[in-house]
């Protein structure tokens, strides 16, 4: 069953793949919510991004083999459908909408909140809508643009978190990391899925991946090598936040930019602006490609009429899905209200998850039920590397439900009820 591909326009070389992808990964929440992170797991929380980012390692590489066998946009749903059924590909797909949804506003949020801390007295929501409303425009303008616009500013991010970083490394004291496991094993475990999420943004190249001018194989290679690239400047990002001043400085910070502090030790009276000028452009460059990943994956569930087919609809001039991006600026819009930002993430994290593991177990069901199926790239070791995958991430999973506050709890399961609804009343019957 072959998926037959839309008229997008290929807009992305491999570099500014890199830079998409990349750039979606880190945001803000590095210096925005660092006390919230270190609050949550102490120091050992580094030993929960080592874990998170191998796990992931290990799903973005099912992701890559299975993009070389069906490289159009849709990513998990498109594979989960082909690997299992219509229903399991609609489940699929219908979580990813929601973490999707959850991190546009999320981002948007923290736009507001960086301002504010910039000009106190912004209002933090109508922040967040103008940054929505700006990112909507620059993708209705088509893919390229929007791609040369991640490229600069993901440069000019990561720039700015190793300006910080590499003097911080060189500053770490042993004593400021003590106690290392201050909030348990168990805080050390209940900060996996909330770095899960942090590494989502890899998973937007099934999404754009018929936009890309590149062979197919060295396509999907960028999936690794963005998970490794990012995993480094986490890893640095959070040994410098615990390291350099005492631990619990930072997690018991009540300021909008906790980390704050620690730039002006290292870098002076220009520390926090680099920091603020770093955290824009991830930011943006978040904000720019959930934009992207979400529009074309409601665009591939619209192609099969699990939503709207308006969403299906593909601008002739610039080559874009415009009502999906619309829709997902809207989204922004309308989050950019909410009033507590972990929830959305909390929530975010759990939903793709799911998805997730679906896309593992899809690796392992299409081998069996597609061996003959043209894979230009293909994973070693049988189905060791999917079955790793999966022991990751359903414990993960289950300890993302543990965590989320009645707030995302109600969301999370009120989402999947109107889609279990939806499907079995009118989509089941269209099937």
């Amino acid at each position: 069953m072959e998926e037959k591909p839309t008229n997008l326009k290929r807009g992305l070389t491999l570099v500014t793949l890199f830079t998409l992808l990349t750039g979606a990964m880190v945001g803000m929440a590095w210096a925005v919510l660092a006390n919230v992170f270190l609050d949550r797991g102490g120091p050992a929380s580094i030993i929960s991004l080592i874990v998170a980012a191998v796990f992931t390692l290990f799903i973005g590489l099912c992701f890559a083999e299975l993009c070389s066998m069906m490289p159009v946009a849709g990513g998990a749903y498109i594979y989960v459908k082909r690997a299992m059924n219509k229903f399991g590909g609609f489940t699929a797909g219908w979580l990813l909408v929601l973490a999707y949804a959850a991190m546009m506003p999320g981002e948007c949020i923290i736009i507001g909140k960086l301002v504010s801390a910039i000009i106190p007295g912004v209002p933090v929501a109508w922040v967040g809508v103008g940054a929505a409303v700006v990112f909507t425009l620059i993708n209705l303008v088509g893919i390229r643009f929007s791609a040369i616009v991640q490229l600069i500013l993901t440069v000019a991010l990561f720039g700015g978190i190793f300006i910080y970083a590499i003097p911080g490394l060189g500053s770490i004291q042993v004593d400021n990391l003590m106690p290392f496991f201050g909030r348990g094993v168990a805080g050390m475990f209940l900060m996996v899925p909330i770095y899960f999420l942090g590494f989502m943004g890899y998973d937007i190249l099934p999404q754009a991946a018929e936009e890309v001018k590149a062979p197919v194989r060295k396509m999907v290679m960028i999936i690794p090598a963005s998970i490794f690239f990012v995993l480094v400047a986490y890893l640095s990002l959070a040994i410098v936040n615990a390291g350099v001043l005492p631990w619990e400085t930072i997690a018991n910070s009540k300021e909008s930019l906790p980390i704050l502090p620690i730039a002006t030790k290292l870098l002076g009276p220009s520390g926090p602006a680099i920091i603020i000028i770093a955290g824009i452009c991830g930011l943006v460059t978040t904000l720019n490609g959930f934009v992207v990943g979400a529009s074309r994956l409601m665009m591939a569930m619209a192609k099969d009429n699990e939503l709207p087919s308006l969403f299906a609809s593909v601008n002739k001039r610039f080559g874009v899905p415009h009502w999906a991006i619309i829709f997902v600026g809207i989204l922004g819009v309308i989050g950019s209200f909410a009033p507590q930002l972990i929830v959305l993430f909390d929530t975010a994290a759990s939903a793709v998850l799911v998805t997730y593991a679906l896309t593992a177990i899809s690796v392992i069901r299409l081998r069996k039920k597609e061996p003959g199926a043209e894979r230009p790239y293909r994973l070693p070791w049988g189905n060791v590397i999917p079955i790793l995958a999966l022991i990751g991430v359903v414990p993960t999973f289950l300890i993302s439900l543990g965590i989320l506050t009645t707030e995302a709890l109600i969301v999370f399961a009120a989402w999947v009820v109107i889609g279990l609804i939806y499907y079995l009343l009118f989509r089941r019957k269209m099937a």
